[in-house]
């Protein structure tokens, strides 16, 4: 948790609120090592360029906007994917060590219960 202050913030958070610099000098931080300066000026003119076709298109988006056309059927892969892990029975696999203790002492309690 503490490691989070140390994470720069997101280029294309920053580009949103108008932070150009900060935006490139993330950029820059989060790129290759051997990256050049017209490399990272070139993914924060694609990123402006993302934001101003984002906002003819329709502006903002939000999070109804989740459950509504194609990103309704994204929603839904990726909903429908997490919780086939569930079904797949990797919740209580996760959680093995919960149920074998529990087993264990109902099995204990049994042959205590049996022998006294």
């Amino acid at each position: 948790m503490v490691l989070i202050f140390f994470a720069p913030e997101s280029p294309w958070w920053l580009v949103r609120r108008g932070r150009r610099d900060e935006a490139l000098k993330s950029i820059k931080r989060l790129g290759r090592r051997n990256g050049t300066q017209a490399a990272a000026e070139d993914t924060l003119a694609m990123m402006e360029r993302t934001i101003q076709i984002e906002a003819h298109m329709g502006g903002e988006p939000n999070l109804l906007d989740l459950f509504k056309g194609t990103d309704l059927r994204r929603t839904m892969i990726t909903c429908l994917i997490y919780a086939s892990q569930n079904f797949a029975g990797n919740l209580i696999a996760n959680q093995a060590t919960f149920f074998f203790e529990r087993e264990y002492y109902s099995i204990h309690k049994l042959q205590s219960g049996v022998s006294a």
